[in-house]
Parts: structure tokens; sequence; C-alpha cells
């Protein structure tokens, strides 16, 4: 290999004192050493050879590397995470914990080994004392020798899986970007709907333009976001006509039940006849009361 080589890795990296594996790119290494995570992506990884992508002792190590061939190289603390600097341990107390982000919901309680945000740095809880916290900011293998048993795969040589390996290693789930060049020096990159609401993106695509400038030589990088207005489907009444016959013959007699009741409304009209016929019949009342004077008159 040769610095500025776009290479894909497979590796397992190990320390030396306890041959703890703390990293890998296999499913399997992982589940044998127990390690196994159903989040974690175990695919190999995209380097750039001598640009720090890795720990430098492996970085440094690559350009000896050739494509298929298996190699092992032992990475002392200095050249792979950094001794352990004592100044970088600190203690927080236990109220000052709980009230970080991860544990307002109440379902998770801080457990030694944790990792952690705080104030806009990461470290892990190295232990836990009464109403304290011990925060270790060193990085986790900090102070310890690294074994990496590695394998390059291929050498990428392609523009666009070069940009892919390039938004691999700021972020994850390449496949969704899409890439559009523009001549030699110019690309559009439409980003995936993921990327939207990610906080973690805005720090990223910054990172991202200044990679693809300076090991593609590209003057100008387009990122675009197309935001698309979801039409509501017109079928959804009919799949609920259809798939829940039930409640479609309910609610068709409903509909004919309304029908129904409008007719009677129009015949009680029609019936209110006989009222007016029982006003007619109270004649012989009046007829009665002529009645009685011609009485009167009979008598004198």
């Amino acid at each position: 290999m040769k610095e500025g080589d776009f290479i894909k890795l497979d590796f397992d990296a190990f320390v030396k004192e306890t041959d703890q594996l703390l990293d890998t790119t296999h499913e399997d290494v992982a589940k044998e050493h127990d390690v196994y995570n159903e989040r974690a992506r175990y695919d190999p990884i995209s380097v750039i050879v001598g640009s720090g992508n890795v720990v430098k002792g492996l970085d440094g190590d690559l350009v000896n590397a050739k494509v298929g061939e298996e190699r092992e190289v032992e990475i002392e603390a200095k050249d792979a995470f950094g001794e352990r600097d004592p100044k970088l341990i600190e203690v927080f107390p236990m109220n000052k914990i709980i009230s970080l982000p991860e544990f307002k919901k109440g379902d998770q309680y801080p457990v030694e080994g944790m990792e952690l945000r705080i104030n806009n740095r990461i470290g892990y809880i190295n232990r836990i004392f009464a109403g304290r916290v011990r925060m270790d900011f060193n990085n986790r293998w900090a102070g310890r020798s690294i074994i990496y048993k590695y394998k390059v795969l291929e050498v990428l040589k392609k523009k666009e899986d070069r940009i892919k390996a390039l938004v691999e290693s700021v972020y994850p789930g390449s496949e969704e970007f899409q890439f559009n060049f523009k001549g030699k020096d110019e690309v559009e990159i439409t980003l995936p709907d993921m990327v939207k609401l990610d906080t973690s993106w805005t720090m990223a695509k910054f990172r991202l333009v200044s990679d693809l400038r300076n090991h593609l030589d590209l003057k100008t990088v387009k990122l675009i976001e197309v935001y698309v207005k979801k039409e509501e489907p017109k079928e959804e009444e009919q799949t609920v006509e259809y798939d829940d016959p039930d409640y479609t013959e309910d609610h068709d007699d409903e509909k004919g039940s309304d029908k129904k009741e409008e007719t009677p409304k129009k015949e009680t009209k029609k019936e209110a006849a006989p009222k007016k016929e029982t006003k007619k019949k109270a004649a012989p009342k009046k007829a009665s009361k002529k009645e009685e004077p011609k009485e009167e008159k009979k008598d004198e």
C-alpha cells in the first residue's frame, strides 16, 4: 500500500495484557468473545492509508501490507490509544450524573463501565461511591498495548466508491446517499431522510466536505435535502370496507336506515288531515245552542 490509497480493511484488535477483544469487523468473533452487540455493524471498514483514520501504529504498518495478506502487528500504548493521564479522571456528585439526558426517562441507572457525555467530553464511569461517581475521560484502552490482526481486502479505484468510503468514515449508512458528479471537480450529494433530524450530522458534514476536498480534489460539494409532500392514500376507506365485512354491513345498514327514516317524516304530514276533520265534527254543538231559544218560545 501507499499513502492516500483508499482500502477496505478487516481486523480483530486485542488487549495484549489480557487477550480481551476490544474491536472487530467479524460478527462470529464478537459472539465467540461474548461482546456481540445487535446494534453494531460487523463489516469491513474503509480507510485512507496515512490519513489517521486508524490508530497511529496500525496506520504506519498499512504501507507494508498487500491485498489479501493476513498480518499481525503489536502496537505500544503511545502509538495505540495513548498513555493514561491522571488529570482526566474527575469525580461528580450523583445528582449531576442522573440529571443527564440518558437518565431522564428513568429506565436506566448509572453503572460502572457506562459511557457518558458530560460538558461535550466523552468518558466512562470508572467507579461509583456513595453519592459520587468517578468519571475517566481517558480513552477506555489508554495505557494498553494492542495487537491487531488484519487483512486488506481491496483498493478502491472508482471515484464513487471513494466517496462512499469517506461518508462511511464520518457517518453510517453510506448506501442511503446518492451521488451525482458534475465534471471533474464538483459533486452533488442527495442526503437521505435519516440525517435531517440527526444532530450528529451537523458536525459530520463539515468533516465530510473537508475530506472530499482534501482527498478527491473536489472544489464544489453540494449537499441536497429533498422534501416530498406525502399524499394521504385515497383507497384507505375502501380498504376498511373490504377488509372488514362486518363493519361494512353495519355501515351500509346505517346508511339504509337513514334513508328509510326520511320517508315516515313525509307521511306524518299527510296524516295530519284527520285533525281538521275533528274540528268540523264540532258543528252539532253549535246547533244545540240554536235550538234552546226555540224551545223557550214554545213555553210562552
